[in-house]
């Protein structure tokens, strides 16, 4: 059997070289898997801010298309506003000629007007007070409303307002009653609306449970587009 012969020296390079050797190679495997780890972070992160960012990209281009629909609007808004405003004055001088006994209703109108020619109101407002009376116009279709008045003539009356449907007056011996014809544009004496313009005031007075009232109603008017 033959022994190799070693040195001291050769010896103890031997003992030392190997221990480091093997730490040197764990820590390169370790910074090895952490940098991987760290690589596959950065990638994953990457992803999740390349989708973000082509969500915000779709985002702004629905925030650009609704801005677009927006100016397209708003520069149609004024026009749009003189229509509501031209048919509600038409619609309010073709209507009974009725008093409103809580606010005035010519007034109303009055300063509806002054509101659309001011250049210092905004299309919101003016868009707002439109509405506002356009409403209150609606309401009067669902009342029924009694109060004193003058005619022409001078002689005081008692009017009654049904809905927007018919308007009625009886003086105040009952000896007189009329109803007012939107095609003649007058009031039309008829003394055989005298039951029913009784049976009215009293449902508007609260004197009898609401009911089936027979009033003069005008024909129907052709609607022109």
């Amino acid at each position: 059997m033959q022994f190799k012969r070693y040195s001291c020296c050769s010896l103890l390079a031997l003992a030392l070289a190997s221990p480091v050797s093997a730490y040197a190679a764990d820590d390169a495997a370790q910074r090895y898997a952490r940098l991987m780890s760290e690589a596959e972070a950065i990638t994953v992160h990457n992803e999740l801010l390349q989708k973000q960012l082509e969500s915000q990209k779709s985002e702004e281009l629905t925030i650009q298309a609704q801005i677009e629909r927006l100016d397209g609007v708003a520069a149609e808004l004024p026009a749009m506003l003189d229509r509501m405003h031209s048919s509600l004055k038409s619609f309010v001088a073709k209507d009974l000629p009725f008093q409103d006994t809580v606010s005035d209703r010519q007034a109303r109108m009055a300063k509806l007007d002054e509101l659309m020619t001011d250049a210092s109101v905004s299309h919101a407002e003016r868009y707002r007070r439109l509405l506002e009376a356009y409403q209150i116009e609606l309401d009067y279709g669902r009342t029924l409303e009694t109060y004193k008045g003058t005619l022409s003539d001078g002689r005081e009356v008692d009017f009654i307002r049904v809905g927007r449907v018919t308007l009625l007056y009886r003086t105040e011996d009952g000896s007189e009653v009329a109803y007012w014809s939107k095609a003649d544009n007058q009031w039309v004496v008829d003394s055989s609306l005298r039951s029913a313009i009784t049976q009215a005031f009293r449902v508007a007075k609260k004197e009898l449970a609401p009911d089936l009232i027979r009033v003069p109603v005008p024909a129907p008017e052709e609607v022109r587009s």
